[in-house]
């Protein structure tokens, strides 16, 4: 084996092993702490126990490894056995104190029930859809848990996201006002911000949007 050959293995072999400690370094920092699972998780039942009167459990954990939430990175799963509603609980780091963003789940779910099927009814299928309230909306807007509430009630305002899988029609200005007028009128939302784009699995068809405030 010559010498350049030999090199050449060196380099070949330090290339892979740190290709295999950078995917392990990635994969257990995808996985997170154990211990830090198990202590949100311990947090969460305290919490839970505290806050909450119908049943409630605990079915796993999140890892925040991507940021998208900046106030937690750990979080327990949670499902209130009576609504179905999923929802996590965690440690909030700003303000030193365990959350939980039930009530925004639950209104997201409400409010999703409320205005879907009209949506569907006047675009047809749909790429994406979803809603989103801010997670501490239930603690902003001091809503108790426990007794029946709806976001009619509130003037929490949430963002709907509207994506269909098609190319741009001269009717769709009118049909967006429709689905904005419904919205607040016959679901009763006070505030809320409306996205409608066109978008098919994912990739954006057309740079056109339309979006209201209100």
């Amino acid at each position: 084996m010559n010498k350049i050959t030999k090199i050449s293995i060196g380099v070949f072999g330090i290339l892979a092993l740190g290709i295999g400690l950078f995917s392990f370094a990635f994969a257990q920092g995808m996985k997170g702490d154990e211990d830090e699972a198990k202590k949100v998780k311990i947090q969460a039942q305290e919490y839970i126990n505290n806050t909450f009167k119908d049943k409630t459990v605990i079915y796993g954990t999140l890892f925040d490894n991507m940021g998208n939430f900046s106030t937690f990175e750990y979080a327990a799963r949670a499902e209130n056995k009576k609504d179905h509603t999923q929802f996590l609980v965690y440690y909030n780091e700003e303000t030193k104190q365990m959350e939980d963003t039930y009530i925004a789940e639950k209104w997201e779910k409400e409010l999703e029930n409320n205005i879907r099927p009209y949506i569907e009814q006047k675009l047809g299928s749909l790429d994406e859809f979803w809603i989103e309230y801010d997670e501490r909306t239930g603690i902003t807007y001091h809503v108790n848990p426990n007794k029946p509430s709806s976001y009619k009630e509130y003037d929490a305002a949430p963002f709907i996201q509207i994506s269909i899988p098609r190319e741009p029609d001269k009717k769709d200005e009118e049909i967006f006002n429709e689905i904005v007028s419904f919205i607040q009128k016959d679901a009763g939302l006070k505030h809320g911000t409306v996205s409608m784009n066109y978008v098919k699995k994912g990739v954006p068809i057309d740079d056109k949007e339309w979006r209201e405030t209100f």
